[in-house]
């Protein structure tokens, strides 16, 4: 029997249930904390700290096979077209609660620089004060990796400079690739050592520690460092335009946009743009609110 496009039967899928799995309790097993020093389990609970001007929903309309090959999921969501949020704003530290503290144990910083490597570098070309700090972060590991690691590091703004140790900086046993990430950001290896020893060498939160950490760290040579401006307002929105995929699958298809424009829905199609008297509300990933003033 032939059957059109629109006798498609979708699972519909309500919004407010989209919201209460973003900001339902979550159990996190090997949660390390800084209270006890210790791993242990924890609940986590998802609110906002702010509301911008324009919030921006995606809607994650795809799983993962047993394959392992990426599938979408063709449902719908009934996403509405105003929205309130205001009691998903979080309220702060609650009555009883106790905020974890900063890091955790700390010890007092060792210095051991290879001497030896050091007259090795500084023969090679390379500057007194560059060649030590190449022989501290390299640990013993030779000439080889010292040699490596001021090659890599050679460009970096405090190469050259004196090099001290920051008191609350230990030894570093964080990943290279996680105070790669953060340098280039524009911080120094200093302030990414520091903030990923707070942090457990959680990459997400390290990059937070620093900007709430501005004026603890503020001697370690910031080299671009701005705290962001956030606008805050009310939880009230309405939407503003939608993107949709047309396809089966998420390795091929189309995307189309709509917007509503003086109280109109428009459809943009690549270069075929039009009103669209039945908008697809319910078949979008990606959803644009506005908020309403």
């Amino acid at each position: 029997m032939y059957r059109k496009a629109d006798d498609i039967v979708r699972a519909k899928i309500p919004f407010t249930a989209c919201l209460s799995s973003l900001t339902s309790p979550v159990v996190i097993d090997d949660f390390f904390s800084t209270a006890i020093n210790d791993k242990c389990s924890a609940t986590k609970t998802t609110h906002f700290a702010t509301f911008p001007d324009y919030l921006m929903i995606q809607l994650n309309k795809f799983t993962i096979g047993s394959d392992w090959v990426p599938q979408k999921l063709d449902v719908l969501v009934d996403v509405p077209q105003q929205l309130s949020l205001d009691d998903l704003k979080g309220k702060g530290s609650l009555p009883g609660e106790i905020e974890l503290p900063e890091g955790g144990a700390t010890q007092v910083a060792t210095v051991n620089i290879d001497e030896s490597v050091v007259s090795q570098l500084t023969g090679m070309g390379f500057p007194l004060e560059g060649c030590r700090r190449a022989a501290y972060y390299t640990d013993g590991k030779g000439v080889e990796a010292a040699m490596e690691w001021a090659l890599q590091h050679s460009t970096d703004s405090d190469f050259a400079a004196l090099f001290t140790v920051a008191k609350e900086v230990t030894k570093s046993s964080c990943d290279e690739g996680s105070i790669g990430m953060i340098t280039s950001m524009g911080f120094t290896r200093q302030q990414a050592i520091a903030a990923l020893q707070a942090t457990n060498n959680n990459l997400e939160r390290a990059v937070d520690w620093i900007f709430s950490h501005a004026d603890e760290i503020g001697d370690m040579e910031v080299e671009q460092f701005k705290q962001p401006k956030v606008k805050d307002g009310p939880g009230k929105y309405e939407l503003a335009a939608f993107i949709s995929h047309m396809g089966t699958s998420t390795m091929c298809g189309h995307y189309v946009c709509h917007i509503k424009k003086e109280g109109r829905w428009v459809i943009y199609n690549d270069n075929k743009v039009a009103l669209s008297v039945d908008p697809p509300l319910q078949l979008g990933y990606l959803y644009l609110y506005k908020r309403l003033v």
